[in-house]
């Protein structure tokens, strides 16, 4: 038996009914499982359901048996009591399971008396195409019990399946895990076989339970338990070698493919495992983007979504990264991207989430992070991420003594390479080979912004220039752009220094499982919804840049990296001009405009509003369009996507054969809660915008809810939250935002799909330009006065009814409709107020009395004078569906109706205008 397969073979387990362990071929021996934190078993959920129902639903036990190293080096059986907490899928009520069982059929089994069993090392991302793989799993095939072991590698991947070639799985091993035999890591667990290949259940799909409401705290505690085992055997005295030391000489953690080593990653891992879990997939997916641009000096889109849970996942993609170069390869800098993304991550819980996580939890992270960031060759990174965490108790040196002047080492530059740019006070500054492209971005951006902060200081971007633009004195370097010295977060508990790499504490070590699994709950709450690094300061703008409905887009477009403001303490610089204040006005009535929150498709840059010195920010938008094509058949073809700053896309979902219009909110309901968490990141609610053929312009998206089995969630129609909804139910999920309307929580608005396929008229761009000036005025979409509109009886006749009425109305003018426009007069109104250009209109898409109508007209003349201008629609939009989905509310105030609005502005940039590189060419063992 192989190295490799000693590894393994101390976490295999065989899996029964409760007995004495001793499978045989006449005894019930239903398969295979492995251990992936101390007590707690991963397996298939069909190798569980062959105990039945009452297995699956942990009423009954199982007997799991695996084999420990005796003193003499001989294996001797073990065995425990298991019970199944998760099973997903669970089978329904006592009858016969599935054959085939459905993904994602993973089970997790709690075992009593394996709390001191040797766990296998969980890979933090998914493995390419032809990876050699081991496969491994107990067998009685020959006869004889035994694990049985076999080689084979990725062949590709079939749905949510994980096709194999080579070895092929036999009966007994389901359950089993399989292994990326270059990395050392669990890619999959075995399912079953085809006639010619295998098939595994990839380790992903055990992240995906993360979001399952039943099951997602118990994998998030035996997540954090793996990884705290993993980091607790480092050092520890063991008859067996621990995952990381065997990593070390597997040909993925090479020097040449990456710059982090298997023990730093362990020690990252544990130290992640302590912090609270981030509030979704944006939160991680920007900070990941974030140090790439940060590193590499511009910002590609992904063209993949990347759909990750937890911190760990996040650093995962990080492994292997490389600068871009114009032929092809590049520098490898993963180790400078994982460095800065931890210290991003501390910073981020210290700023907003300090009482989820122990003090000296947070303390131990952060000065584990400075001490590398310390040794690090390249200086410049260094004192990058110095910055990061100052005052979140790694902010000094790591030799105890004040950075210098400069943020220069003590004695020269630690990585021996010359320098050319100075501060003010002629201290030089190096630039590390690795960001020298970046150099030629910087002066320009210095040479042609002149942003200045409020006291006169130059705002800098990018990387330093060899007698070129200086930074001030007092500033450092982050991979060539310049931050800040102060943050002034929180004072250090009396630390008087941060101790060399050699030397950093670990609190990992002592941080055994068992704490893991106790202290899980502190661990476990989501952080509040719409968290962010740091509040923006009173009078700022707190939306980002625009996105998806760019009014005016940018002449400019996005800097490759953020402007960072010199400091000039004490008072905080912005990180860029100030926002320009929100317009103001008065609308038809005479009612004064007020400031509302800039909406996405503000023509202002709130990106660049003051924020405090030395706060990380992502100047990316993500926003979320779904796209429902006119039926083919009676079936609209659809899709979801992300849009970054109104410009790249990234594809989510799609099905161009199609639903039909009363299944589109059950098909949609999955993709869009997808594509959503991965737009919402810090304060940012990702806005949808929904491309429709008129006639589903009624669809009630804002009515929508995300959370599956809500009590009359209005995804069938125009329902609401009924009054008189069970209040246990009401107390389980009201701290899940998902349960909200999505009109109640973020923007929602109506595009019309086939006017967005041509190019904009004259008088389409004439009025979206008066209405982002303002004073929207207040009109009728059928031209009647907002007395006598929506009247009952003969509709208008002619070809074109209402465009003459239409036309007339000013540019400013918002057309609004009492009652739907999928039908009738509304329909016909609508296709001519889309002739006549209008970007803007306000309509009531539910049934209704025609007594309620002067109601109607009045509500909306009030919320476009609140308004003032189209971008500050969205504000007052949502406070209304707020109030109206109150009845009690609704009636004393006398509010009407279900809302809807079109917000379809014609200069959105043009999709996929990004230049394309080829992929770096690969490296020796990479």
């Amino acid at each position: 038996m192989s190295a490799f397969d000693e590894m393994v073979r101390p976490s295999l387990a065989r899996i029964g009914a409760p007995g004495d362990g001793y499978a045989t071929d006449r005894d019930s021996y239903w398969g295979s499982g492995f251990f992936v934190a101390p007590g707690w078993l991963l397996t298939c959920a069909h190798v569980v359901g062959k105990g039945g129902a009452a297995v699956c639903r942990g009423e009954s036990a199982l007997s799991v048996t695996w084999q420990e190293r005796t003193a003499v080096g001989a294996w001797e059986p073990r065995t425990g009591t298991g019970t199944a907490v998760v099973v997903v899928p669970r089978p329904e009520g006592a009858g016969p399971a599935r054959d085939p069982w459905p993904f994602p059929d993973l089970a997790l089994v709690r075992v009593a008396g394996a709390d001191e069993v040797r766990c296998l090392w969980l890979g933090d991302r998914e493995a390419g195409p032809r990876t050699p793989l081991g496969l491994y799993g107990w067998s009685v095939q020959t006869g004889e019990l035994g694990i049985r072991h076999g080689t084979g590698e990725l062949a590709g991947s079939d749905a949510r399946a994980l096709l194999l070639a080579g070895s092929l799985p036999i009966g007994g091993l389901s359950g089993g895990p399989v292994l990326d035999l270059r990395h050392g890591s669990v890619i999959g667990v075995i399912k079953g076989r085809r006639r010619e290949e295998g098939v595994a259940v990839p380790v992903t799909a055990l992240y995906e339970l993360l979001d399952s409401r039943e099951a997602g705290r118990v994998v998030r505690e035996v997540l954090r338990a793996h990884d705290l085992h993993h980091a607790s055997l480092l050092g520890t005295a063991s008859p067996y070698p621990d995952w990381t030391a065997f990593h070390t000489a597997l040909p993925g953690h090479v020097t040449s493919v990456s710059g982090i080593t298997a023990e730093l990653r362990t020690r990252l891992y544990g130290h992640l495992a302590h912090l609270p879990p981030p509030a979704g997939a944006g939160e991680v997916v920007h900070l990941v983007e974030d140090v790439k641009e940060q590193v590499r000096g511009e910002r590609l889109r992904s063209l993949v979504l990347r759909n990750v849970r937890t911190w760990r996942e996040g650093a995962g993609l990080l492994h292997g990264l490389r600068t871009l170069e114009p032929d092809g390869g590049g520098t490898l800098v993963d180790l400078d991207a994982v460095l800065l993304y931890a210290a991003r991550v501390a910073r981020r819980t210290d700023r907003e989430h300090a009482g989820e996580v122990d003090a000296r939890r947070l303390r131990a992270f952060t000065e584990w992070i400075a001490a590398q960031a310390a040794g690090h060759s390249h200086w410049a990174v260094g004192e990058a991420i110095r910055a990061l965490l100052e005052g979140t108790g790694g902010a000094q040196r790591a030799d105890g003594a004040p950075p210098p002047p400069g943020g220069r080492p003590a004695g020269g530059l630690s990585d021996g390479r010359s320098a050319g740019a100075q501060a003010p006070d002629g201290t030089p500054m190096a630039i590390p080979d690795a960001r020298q492209p970046f150099v030629g971005e910087m002066a320009h951006a210095v040479e042609h912004s002149g942003a200045q902060a409020p006291d006169g200081t130059p705002m800098v971007s990018g990387a330093p220039v060899a007698n070129g633009p200086q930074v001030p004195h007092g500033a450092s370097m982050v991979s060539g752009a310049a931050v800040p010295d102060e943050a002034g977060v929180l004072p250090q508990d009396g630390a008087a220094g941060v101790p060399s790499p050699a030397e950093a504490p670990d609190a990992l070590s002592a941080a055994g499982s068992a704490e893991a699994l106790s202290a899980a709950g502190s661990a476990e709450a989501p952080p509040p919804a719409g968290s962010a690094e740091a509040p923006p300061p009173a009078g700022s703008a707190e939306a980002p840049p625009p996105a998806g409905c760019a009014g005016t887009p940018s002449s400019t477009g996005t800097p490759p990296l953020t402007a960072v403001p010199v400091p000039a303490p004490p008072a905080p610089a912005p990180v860029g001009p100030a926002a320009p204040p929100a317009p103001t006005g008065t609308g038809t009535a005479g009612t004064p405009a007020v400031a509302v929150e800039p909406p996405p498709w503000s023509t202002a840059d709130p990106s660049r509003a003051a924020r405090p010195a030395g706060v990380p920010f992502s100047g990316t938008r993500t926003d979320v369009l779904v796209k429902v094509a006119p039926a083919t058949y009676g079936r609209h073809p659809w899709s979801v996507q992300l849009i970054y700053d109104g410009q790249d896309v990234t594809p989510v979902a799609g099905d161009d054969r199609g639903a039909r219009a009363e299944e589109l909110a059950a098909v949609l309901r999955e993709p869009l809660a997808r594509a959503l968490s991965q737009g919402d990141h810090g304060e940012h609610l990702a806005a949808i915008e929904v491309f429709l053929p008129r006639k589903l312009f009624d669809l009630p998206v804002d009515d929508w809810q995300l959370l599956p089995g809500a009590p009359d969630d209005g995804w069938g129609g125009d329902g609401g939250g009924g009054a008189g909804d069970d209040e246990d139910d009401e107390d389980d999920d009201f701290v899940d935002e998902r349960a909200l309307p999505l009109g109640m929580r973020r923007t929602v608005v109506v595009r019309d799909v086939r006017r967005n396929g041509l190019p904009p008229s004259p008088e389409w761009r004439r009025r979206w330009k008066a209405v982002l000036r303002g004073p929207l005025a207040h009109g009728t979409l059928d031209g009647r006065s907002p007395a006598g509109s929506h009247p009952p009886g003969a509709p208008a006749g002619g070809k074109y009814p209402y465009y003459g009425a239409l036309s007339a109305l000013s540019d400013a003018s918002v057309p609004v409709h009492c009652g739907p426009v999928g039908s009738g007069q509304g329909y016909a109104a609508m296709r001519d107020a889309l002739r006549s250009g209008h970007s803007v209109v306000l309509w009531r898409r539910d049934r209704h009395d025609h007594e309620e109508c002067g109601d109607f007209q009045q509500q909306a003349a009030a919320l476009l004078g609140l308004a003032g201008h189209a971008d500050g629609l969205h504000g007052p939009v949502r406070d209304l569906r707020i109030r109206l989905a109150d009845p009690d509310t609704a009636r004393a105030h006398g509010l009407r109706g279900k809302i809807a609005v079109l917000f379809d502005p014609p200069d959105r940039p043009p999709y996929g205008t990004e230049s394309m590189r080829p992929p770096p060419l690969a490296t020796p063992g990479g």
